[in-house]
């Protein structure tokens, strides 16, 4: 069977990635509008970008990417710690950039938190008085509270309000321009902000974007473990230019994949260091997921999928079993204790509080219910193949022979059960439109799967700086032609 040289077939996925691009690329710039017409759709752009600080940055990116992709074997474990901070650095630069490209700098940024229209938790943040007697009373209250808050457990509020207490607490006094500032917001979005929150609301982006960009890091560690250092500083690379990392940076969305990507990492370390109090830590952090997010349980299903692959495939598969049982109980017990100090700490019942949101997300969904199935059952995929980034799902696909013909049994595996959630996900039709932002926390593992291909031979790890300068210009094409925040 004739098969294409290494260097033909990394030409020819950089050409079919250039290709995507292009033509994603004229489509936006042609008025073409993601989603379903006349149910929900990604709306095309009015105010002009500023794009060529992010392009500098995006091509500084590339060729960094160059460097550790093609060297970092070569590291010594100092200099590689640095060089993952100046990766981090560069992604977070890119993201404050794009935060910063559209309307006013410095202001927009802070725009996207405190607007009821793009998410209603830091609005909430302003009303809470006593914490705990707000999480005490919150199921009673969750009915009642503005859409977003009230389908998610209390975490995100409590974020900002954190955010916010910590900010007031460092400015002490308060300059004009911050006085202007809460003004400003408050005649646009009448919230009634001090200037205090006003800079909690621009503090509260640059800090979801560099929890974002700071998940890089267990993203590496997993990957290691998985399959080995070269193809995980491949990954990191790719997936810090991720568009819908870059793009949705001020999105609380991002803490979500920040602790989905550690929860799977310290799971996977405690089975591989055989480290019962790493899966204990796991549960925990489970936990706080659930406490941000019920989406989050996506993550446990997904846990409990790939170590059922995972025992079956194995060789001995009855001690894998035991073993796994043991791990997970230590996993529950983690979630467990959780909440049974958030019930001490402040009477939180989180039964209670999922069956409250869980209602209020079935009447909106009902009423959303008009959305036409199987169309949705379609472009979820197209959508999320946007947001992960369009050549980064090229080399995904690209990789499913390659990863099986390199021996990467345990990323295949992993891969395989996060393939599974994502398709049953999607015949569920319980999101119809949007799983670009929805889903961002599962998006992450198409630039393992591309990183699998890119190291599966010598060679192939040329073809990563170009498809992260690929993914850069696909992040820039939408923020330039594209409503990321639908602020007003």
């Amino acid at each position: 069977m004739y098969r294409l040289g290494d260097q033909s077939a990394r030409s020819l996925l950089l050409l079919a990635s250039g290709l995507v691009t292009v033509a994603f690329g004229v489509a936006v710039m042609s008025g073409w509008e993601p989603g379903v017409q006349g149910e929900w759709v990604w709306r095309r752009n009015a105010l002009p970008a500023r794009l060529w600080g992010p392009l500098g940055i995006g091509a500084a990116l590339a060729l960094l990417s160059a460097l550790l992709c093609r060297r970092w074997d070569q590291l010594r474990t100092a200099t590689r710690a640095a060089c993952m901070a100046a990766l981090i650095l560069m992604v977070f630069a890119l993201q404050a950039s794009l935060l910063n490209s559209v309307g006013p700098a410095w202001v927009t940024p802070g725009a996207y938190i405190v607007s009821p229209n793009a998410t209603t938790y830091f609005g909430v943040s302003l009303e809470v008085g006593n914490a705990a007697d707000w999480v005490a009373g919150y199921p009673e209250l969750l009915s009642g509270l503005p859409y977003h808050a009230a389908t998610h457990p209390p975490g995100f509020v409590l974020f900002f309000l954190a955010i916010r207490q910590a900010t007031a607490a460092a400015i002490g006094s308060t300059s004009p321009g911050l006085a202007e500032l809460a003004r400003s917001y408050s005649d646009v979005f009448g919230l009634g902000l001090a200037p205090t929150d006003a800079a909690a609301a621009v503090v509260s982006a640059f800090i979801i974007a560099l929890i974002g960009a700071l998940a890089l890091v267990p993203l590496y560690f997993l990957t290691r473990l998985l399959a080995g250092s070269r193809t995980a500083i491949c990954a990191t690379c790719l997936a810090g230019s991720m568009p819908g990392l870059l793009l949705l940076s001020a999105s609380p969305d991002l803490v979500v994949w920040a602790l989905a990507i550690t929860t799977l990492f310290l799971a996977y370390a405690a089975w591989r260091g055989n480290a019962v109090w790493l899966a204990f830590l796991s549960g925990a952090l489970a936990g706080v997921g659930l406490f941000f997010s019920l989406a989050f349980a996506l993550v446990l299903g997904w846990l409990f999928l790939w170590a059922l692959i995972g025992v079956w495939r194995a060789a001995h598969t009855g001690p894998y079993f035991r073993r796994a049982l043991l791990w997970g109980a230590a996993a529950c017990g983690g979630l467990l204790l959780f909440y049974l100090g958030l019930a001490a700490l402040a009477d939180y019942r989180p039964v209670e509080v999922a069956r409250q949101a869980l209602a209020v997300h079935r009447a909106v969904a009902g009423a959303e219910s008009v959305r036409t199935y199987w169309l949705w059952v379609l472009m979820n995929p197209v959508e999320c193949a946007i947001f992960a980034g369009l050549p980064l799902t090229m080399g995904a696909l690209w990789s499913w022979r390659a990863l099986r013909e390199a021996g990467l049994a345990r990323l295949t595996t992993l891969l395989l059960s996060w393939l599974v959630v994502l398709v049953l996900l999607n015949l569920s039709g319980i999101v119809r439109g949007e799983v670009g932002r929805i889903w961002l926390f599962l998006l992450w593992p198409t630039s393992q799967a591309a990183a699998g291909w890119c190291t599966s031979r010598a060679g192939r790890e040329q073809a990563v700086p170009l498809l992260v300068l690929l993914q850069v210009v696909q992040a820039l094409l939408m923020k330039g032609y594209l409503t990321m925040y639908s602020i007003l």
